[in-house]
């Protein structure tokens, strides 16, 4: 059998890939390496050992493995067997090839997926700390904190267990809360992930060394297209169409990883509260009550905040005091002068919100008053920074 040209190994690869029950085969880019992918995301790599008409066969594992010494050696099989009688040489081949990775590399493979699950599956140890860094988000009648582990199917044959938290509701997962909870997990020394659109806080505990290459791409795991994942926490944050695009995201993750390992700020920004608040503990409480309650802080990308109006935290000129306002674009905003200008049913709306959170935001110890720009809370003891 001729391997020297590539557009000839394809269809050898293709006869393998349905020997062995595989989803399919296809060309690794330019390369001249050919994929038997499995519809469970495992993939091998067949490459044609030109001059010896051998054909070497690896399987591929996740980059985990390697910081964990896991490897599976590849095998080479021959592509000139003997063939059986009534049996083309073609078909020898593929017979031959398929049974080799089926006893030699698929076993190896799969121990070594299975070991590795294993090795990266959460520990008791970090679900406690997660635990005691979310005591503080106390139940409501609506909602509470919920901790677990969640199978994530991953690219190359991997199921990864990851540790979650979310806010749970009647209505599922809250997308207002998830912030909060994110930014409690790594005040505690933890590192999140929170997919787009989800509720969910995907959280594990920092790597051993700083890494410059913590989100990177991977074949989508459920379908077409390419996922953004994190190698820490084993979440996918987004699925993309395109590849470059999902590579300049990567890139662009990576970049702002780099700057809040250097600024060593827990988050650099906060839906809901102005920069300038967010290391302050009694406003970031005040943004957890309202977010507890069903309010959605203002600043998340995957809401439409049209439709649904958002809270926004900001410094009040007065000391003990903060400013809540409610914002929905394009009417109601922190713009001077924008609610005047708004039809008569969204000040309706307006006022009844305003109302909503007032009478959230009074508490012994604090109280709230509804201005024309939104509420001002007023603290009877505020905390004093040293």
């Amino acid at each position: 059998m001729q391997l020297s040209d590539p557009t000839g190994f394809e269809p050898l690869a293709r006869e393998i890939a349905e020997q062995l029950g595989a989803h399919h085969a296809k060309q690794d880019g330019e390369s001249e390496c050919v994929q038997i992918v499995f519809a469970d995301g495992r993939v091998l790599n067949l490459t044609a050992n030109r001059p010896r008409t051998r054909i070497t066969v690896t399987a591929v594992l996740p980059e985990q493995a390697a910081a964990h010494d896991i490897e599976v050696k590849p095998i080479t099989v021959t592509a000139r067997p003997r063939p059986r009688p009534s049996e083309t040489q073609a078909k020898a081949t593929t017979r031959h090839s398929a049974e080799h990775i089926r006893q030699r590399l698929l076993p190896a493979h799969t121990a070594a997926l299975a070991e590795l699950r294993e090795l990266t599956a959460p520990q008791p140890a970090t679900l406690q700390r997660a635990d005691a860094a979310l005591s503080g988000f106390l139940d409501r009648p609506g909602g509470g904190v919920a901790i677990s582990e969640q199978p994530v199917r991953r690219p190359l044959g991997l199921t990864a267990r990851c540790a979650v938290a979310w806010w749970h509701t009647l209505d599922g997962p809250s997308r207002a809360v998830a912030p909060f909870m994110a930014d409690a997990l790594r005040r505690a020394g933890l590192v999140t992930t929170e997919p787009h659109g989800s509720g969910y806080v995907f959280f594990a505990e920092p790597p051993a060394e700083p890494s410059d290459t913590r989100f990177r791409i991977a074949p989508a795991a459920g379908g077409e297209g390419w996922d953004l994942v994190d190698e820490f926490t084993g979440a996918c944050l987004r699925t993309y169409d395109d590849r470059e695009w999902a590579h300049g995201i990567a890139e662009s993750a990576n970049g702002e990883e780099d700057a809040a390992r250097r600024a060593a700020a827990a988050s650099l920004d906060l839906p809901g509260l102005s920069a300038d608040l967010i290391e302050d503990e009694q406003f970031r409480a005040l943004a957890v009550g309202l977010a507890t309650a069903g309010h959605i802080p203002y600043g998340l990308t995957d809401v439409d905040y049209t439709q649904t109006p958002g809270f926004h935290i900001y410094p009040s000129a007065e000391p003990g005091r903060v400013k809540v306002a409610r914002l929905l674009e394009p009417w109601g905003a922190i713009r001077p002068g924008a609610r005047f200008k708004a039809p008569e049913r969204e000040v309706e709306r307006y006022d009844k919100d305003m109302e909503a959170y007032a009478r959230l935001l009074t508490r012994p110890g604090q109280t709230a008053a509804v201005m024309l720009d939104g509420i001002q809370v007023t603290y009877n003891d505020p905390l004093t920074k040293p």
